[in-house]
């Protein structure tokens, strides 16, 4: 990473044969508000499977949240439908407690034999979890103090989680990263040094966040050319006074606001290295109709993906690359409609990867959009937490990894 090293100890260092060890984990999915049944293929649940069969000769118990505290007090966001998912997954082995650290999750841990899994409830069901600013804060609260006495490893492979200093993320005695969480440091360590051209792609929602990843990778000469679509070209565009209209404004109005001279700036800078679209798509009575920037003023309708002209200079520019970076889908691929643009850009970045590109899709939305088409590249389980590294700053993953680290 420029100018940090990412330091930390892996689990799969140690013996861990007939220990406990308490894993920390990101399977935060897409759940159905009225049944609280998983919707679609739960990338991230999926994603532990590796660790746990990393981990078969432990007893192992998993917290994990889903949610936020407000949400999570409802019952359809209890995590026995993940255990549920984990079991069919791991042949029986799974059991869920609907406790987090009070007496029926303690006993459950210390009937817990080697080779078992134990998934406890939601941990953003206790307020206290989100409450913690630092790790000194965490390792007082009850749930350390109840649990930590119980385990002979602590384990975070939560990546996607890794922006956040949460009581379950951080404040455990010692910790040690996880194999999933491995995988994606060396995933960011190659998006830091990449074999060049080095190509991103962004779009999706998020807009701040996302120009201040594209700013310091194009200050750090990270990136060759950035294909910019969503709510992040909309600010790029009104950041130049180019209109485009109050419905696509409206979601960045504050953004804008507060960095427009930034935005500017930044497009002054690196307007050759900066692709913006040339066309978007409206819904037209569920068609699609590909219209010019030009004329989303006076239409003053909201757009959903990208045009076909746009797709094109997308897809020059994906075929050129050594590295693929994508953070964002070009489109709401959620609905048919404006589902083309971002099938078309991932099915470039398959054919990119066949050739021997390294393509790294960040998690959530483009990372659900890549599952479901079966792409066969580097899809992160981390959507904002990537961003933030890749924005330069040091999460606090990365804090504690390296100041938790066992003797």
């Amino acid at each position: 990473m420029a100018g940090m090293e990412i330091k930390f100890k892996n689990i799969t260092d140690f013996n861990v044969k007939g220990k406990k060890v308490l894993l920390r984990v990101d399977m935060n999915s897409n759940i159905d508000g009225t049944t609280g049944k998983l919707r679609g293929e739960a990338p991230r649940i999926k994603a532990v499977v590796p660790t746990l069969e990393a981990l078969k000769e432990a007893a192992v118990v998993i917290i994990a949240h889903q949610g936020r505290f407000g949400d999570a007090k409802d019952k359809t966001y209890s995590l026995q439908v993940h255990a549920e998912r984990l079991n069919e997954y791991l042949k029986g082995r799974v059991k869920f407690v609907a406790d987090t650290y009070g007496e029926k999750a303690i006993a459950a841990i210390k009937a817990l034999k080697a080779g078992e899994v134990l998934v406890l409830e939601n941990v953003r069901m206790w307020e206290g979890e989100e409450k913690s600013k630092t790790a000194e804060d965490a390792e007082k609260t009850y749930l350390i103090k109840n649990l930590a006495p119980l385990f002979d490893f602590f384990v975070n492979d939560a990546f996607g989680a890794a922006h956040r200093a949460h009581v379950s993320l951080v404040g455990w005695p010692t910790l040690v990263a996880g194999p999933l969480v491995k995988l994606e440091l060396e995933t960011v360590k190659k998006l830091f040094d990449p074999a060049k051209p080095s190509v991103w792609i962004v779009g999706g929602a998020k807009a701040i966040d996302k120009f201040k990843a594209i700013k310091y990778n194009l200050e750090q000469n990270h990136i060759d050319k950035v294909l910019v679509a969503g709510l992040t070209a909309m600010l790029f565009f009104e950041a130049q006074g180019i209109s485009v209209g109050e419905a696509n404004k409206k979601p960045i109005a504050e953004d804008l606001a507060k960095a427009k001279d930034d935005v500017k700036s930044c497009w002054d800078k690196f307007k050759d290295k900066i692709v913006l679209p040339v066309d978007m798509v409206i819904d037209d009575g569920g068609k699609r109709k590909n219209v010019k920037i030009s004329d989303l003023a006076s239409l003053n309708v909201s757009s959903g993906d990208v045009g076909d002209a746009t797709v094109a200079e997308f897809t020059k520019q994906i075929k050129l690359a050594k590295t693929i970076v994508g953070n964002g889908p070009p489109g709401i691929f959620e609905k048919d409609v404006f589902k083309a643009g971002t099938d078309k850009i991932l099915d470039a970045c398959q054919e990119a990867s066949n050739k021997g590109c390294f393509v790294a899709i960040g998690g959530g939305d483009f990372g659900e959009a890549a599952e479901k088409r079966g792409m066969k590249f580097t899809i992160s389980t981390g959507g904002g937490a990537l961003l933030e590294i890749l924005s330069g700053k040091e999460v606090p993953l990365l804090k504690v990894l390296k100041a938790k680290m066992p003797k």
